[in-house]
């Protein structure tokens, strides 16, 4: 599965890439194997987490376009 590449957005204000925070609680034990797939992804726990958001976001608005053209 390729995961989407989100644009990075331009701020040159000096609140970097990603400005905006969100948090979430979750089950125990998520946490760790998150930070487990990240790892064998090589990437940070952050960005996994957010191209992980992105993927799924991107399945509604598939989805939506579907719907649409009935």
């Amino acid at each position: 599965m390729s995961l989407p590449e989100l644009p990075a957005p331009s701020f040159t204000d000096g609140r970097g890439l990603y400005p905006e925070r969100l948090s979430a609680s979750v089950p125990r034990g998520l946490t760790d194997l998150v930070k487990a797939a990240a790892s064998a992804e090589g990437v940070a726990t952050s960005e996994f987490i957010r191209r992980a958001i992105a993927a799924r976001v991107s399945m509604f608005q598939y989805a939506a376009t579907l719907n649409e053209s009935e």
